[in-house]
């Protein structure tokens, strides 16, 4: 009889032991790591070597208990030779919304075009900042965000509310929250761009508050598609057309800062061809040709034309061979000595490079798209 006690006892002791160890594991899930950044370096015709557009970003998320994926993302960028955070926000996101709060890119823009910097055409491709005159808060703010994926799919509808300046004080400004935005897109995911004609299209309203005009907000509208002109992925020719109109402030006396630009009456069309190389469906070249044309009519001869043809060869994963041509030129109604005509020949290299590690999620976007892309 002693025997069997013997056994029961040890089993006894044993499954307590299991399950006292059980209770102890480590209920933390490692976070996912992922790391990405773009060193990109032109030697511009007017003997400058350009860095701007360098960027280098960290994202930390996971998995949650009750669903969803939460993270946050770090982000510098080299502008004005230093560093800054143009990346510090937090995100949730799950198959029906999408959460994000922090310093990020302003949603004041829908298509991206072939152009080698998002800078190239910044005045003409994105509603302009009207509290601020640094080129930086053209791009980036503190942006509160809600996404509601109303297909789960391909349909986004998109609230916003943010802070466009970053940098020092300006007379302009006002305190606090001064802009907000609403907005509808379409948008085919990346692999599957090449399947139907539309690959994305949408509509945003971008509304700023002003301090110094007649009146205190100022409304723009953005309408842009881009859409495959054949359906072969292999040699594919793509189009984007994309306008914005602004109905500005009274008040404004002229237009040679970047904010008066923006507080002014305006209407601007981008449109961009692009044709992509990807033999084996791996992409290696890309031509693109992208032309815009801003006006403000209010202002006697105030207009400004942008034209930039673009050439990237991908000699190796991550690694391009870049090209381009730029010219701008400007309406004798804008004086500034910062915003002059111009010629520029640009020829550099670029390093793109993304590692992921712990990936117990799956990809939803890439870090890199957060920033500027000028190859598909």
């Amino acid at each position: 009889m002693k025997k069997p006690i013997a056994w029961f006892a040890a089993l006894l002791v044993l499954a307590t032991s299991a399950t006292a160890q059980a209770l102890e594991v480590d209920r933390k899930v490692q976070p996912r790591v992922t790391v990405g950044g773009r060193v990109i370096t032109t030697l511009d015709s007017d003997e400058e070597i350009n860095l701007s557009d360098s960027t280098v970003a960290l994202r930390l998320d996971k998995r949650l208990y009750e669903g969803g994926v939460a993270g946050a993302v770090l982000g510098i960028k080299e502008h004005d030779s230093a560093v800054d955070f143009n990346q510090m926000h937090v995100f949730f996101w799950n198959q029906d919304v999408g959460i994000k709060a922090g310093r990020t890119r302003l949603p004041n823009t829908m298509i991206e075009f072939p152009i080698l910097r998002d800078d190239d055409m910044l005045s003409v491709t994105l509603v302009a900042n009207a509290s601020s005159d640094d080129e930086y808060d053209q791009i980036y703010g503190r942006v509160a965000s809600l996404d509601w994926y109303t297909d789960r799919k391909n349909q986004t509808a998109t609230i916003w509310a943010g802070t466009r300046r970053n940098g020092a004080a300006f007379a302009g400004a006002v305190d606090g929250i001064d802009s907000y935005g609403v907005g509808y897109r379409y948008s085919r995911p990346e692999p599957y761009q090449y399947l139907e004609r539309i690959r994305q299209a949408g509509i945003m309203v971008d509304a700023q508050r002003d301090s110094q005009g007649g009146n205190p907000w100022m409304q723009s509208v953005i309408v842009g598609t881009e859409f495959n002109l054949n359906l072969d992925p292999r040699k594919n020719w793509s189009m984007g057309v994309q306008g914005i109109v602004g109905n500005g402030v009274t008040g404004v006396a002229d237009l040679n800062t970047l904010s008066n630009r923006a507080r002014a009456k305006s209407n601007a069309v981008v449109v961009g061809l692009r044709y992509t190389r990807r033999p084996l469906l791996l992409t290696r070249w890309q031509v693109g040709l992208t032309a815009g044309f801003k006006q403000y009519p209010d202002f006697s001869n105030a207009n400004e034309t942008h034209v930039a043809a673009s050439y990237v060869y991908r000699m190796g994963s991550g690694l391009d061979l870049l090209a381009q041509v730029r010219n701008r030129q400007i309406g004798s109604g804008i004086v500034d000595p910062d915003f002059a005509s111009e010629n520029r020949v640009q020829i550099g290299l670029a390093m793109n490079l993304q590692a992921t590690y712990n990936d117990h999620i799956g990809e939803r976007n890439s870090i890199l798209n957060l920033e500027h892309g000028y190859i598909e």
